[in-house]
């Protein structure tokens, strides 16, 4: 009678305490989904109350400037702040830190360039460029913003994108504009400026046809990212850190008995090229990155060579030593037609890199009802101005959009 008692109380509290388990997880569950909906609502909030513009830079005629000025200028962008901190202000706030579009574009041919942010950065992107390029012209284009003009029209229109990533660890750097030369005075002829195969590209397209190229950049901050491929999740610095102690030290026993070659002490030229990369590197401001490119063409134009010239745009970046750019997430259609009755799949996915592209969308998901949160990875001032300058006399390009008349200063009034 006894055994019986204890066995029924065991069962009976062995059933409450599922119970309460099972409570916890359902709280927990719709605690956690109530929190999601609550930062999505602040963060929707948030970005409604903000204003955004779209300013263009077109170069001067006769530009002597190197893609350091740029380096110099895109140092003025790294705005760490603005993320909402502490657990209350993180689920009601729904402010984040801003982030910056970098846009090199064609369409019919012309070649132009323009930056997007939000509106509260207007005065100092204005006075930093002005101070390093004072023979831009800026102009205003956000109440005519290229993108807008381009509808969802898949009966006339032939939509591709796809978006560029490192090929290796993020801290890796890519083929800077040092490493090209393009430092210190020297002849504009004998300069080889690694931007130029991107403005051939754009300056080849046809009437009807545009591609546009998107770097969306904001400050690197203590967040962690995963390098490469490995599991652990470590911060871009360190990662880099260790990485250059990892490619410095030299695992060799030491013999009294058999003395060491001296040659295996020493780094190999590769070696070292990539220990000095990454040492510089570190040294710079770091920026999450995001790339992505866009074609779009009137059916009756649209060139399939297009696609594998923007999927090659990028390799002068890349060294074997260091690192370089792939392009991935492109549309793809599926092997059967069965898999994809329609298109449908394949239409919703350039649809949707096209809006996000519009939108300016990358990091954020709830910036827009549809966006995702797309893998970035790190590239530093200096190279984020290699992928991203004014050319200089260099580009020979004619659609290449340049003031025609040489500007005596900028604007009085700007803020110092």
């Amino acid at each position: 009678m006894q055994s019986q008692f204890t066995a029924e109380v065991f069962v009976l509290v062995f059933l409450k305490i599922a119970i309460a388990f099972v409570v916890i997880l359902i709280v927990v569950g719709l605690g956690k989904k109530f929190l999601a909906k609550l930062k999505k609502k602040s963060r929707a909030e948030f970005f409604a109350k903000q204003k955004y513009i779209l300013l263009e830079i077109t170069p001067p005629k006769d530009l002597q400037k190197t893609p350091q000025a740029m380096e110099l200028f895109l140092g003025s962008l790294y705005q760490a702040g603005g993320d909402a901190s502490g657990f209350f202000s993180k689920y009601t706030n729904g402010s984040c830190r801003p982030w910056f579009s970098l846009e090199i574009i064609s369409i019919d041919g012309h070649v132009r360039f323009f930056i997007w942010s939000r509106a509260a950065f207007t005065d100092m992107i204005e006075t930093q460029l002005y101070s390093q390029y004072p023979d831009i012209e800026i102009i205003d284009r956000t109440g005519n913003d290229y993108t807008t003009d381009v509808k969802w029209d898949p009966e006339n229109y032939q939509y591709w994108g796809c978006n560029f990533v490192k090929t290796a660890v993020s801290h890796l750097p890519i083929k800077t504009y040092v490493s090209h030369g393009m430092v210190g005075g020297g002849k504009e002829e004998s300069k080889v400026d690694p931007i130029t195969p991107v403005i051939e590209l754009l300056g080849s397209l046809k009437k009807g046809e545009q591609v546009w190229f998107q770097i969306m950049v904001r400050a690197h901050t203590k967040e962690l990212i995963k390098p490469g491929t490995k599991n652990e999740m470590v911060d871009w610095k360190h990662a880099a850190q260790l990485d250059l102690i990892k490619r410095t030290k030299r695992d060799v026993k030491m013999d009294k008995d058999k003395p060491v070659n001296p040659a295996l002490l020493q780094l190999t030229k590769a070696e070292k090229e990539a220990a000095e990369a990454i040492e510089n590197s570190i040294s710079k401001l770091p920026f999450d990155c995001g790339v992505r490119s866009v074609y779009v063409a009137k059916k009756d134009v649209f060139r399939p060579s297009m696609i594998a010239g923007i999927n090659g745009s990028f390799r002068q970046y890349g060294s074997p030593n260091l690192n370089g750019f792939k392009t991935v997430n492109a549309p793809k259609a599926t092997k059967f037609k069965w898999q994809d009755k329609g298109e449908v799949k394949l239409m919703a996915q350039k649809k949707k890199i096209l809006g996000e592209y519009q939108h300016r969308s990358y990091f954020i998901p709830e910036y827009i009802p549809y966006g995702s949160r797309l893998a970035h990875f790190v590239m530093t001032t200096e190279e984020l101005a290699t992928v991203f300058h004014l050319p200089g006399n260099v580009a020979k390009t004619p659609t290449l959009s340049r003031v025609q008349a040489k500007k005596v200063e900028p604007p009085s009034n700007l803020p110092i």
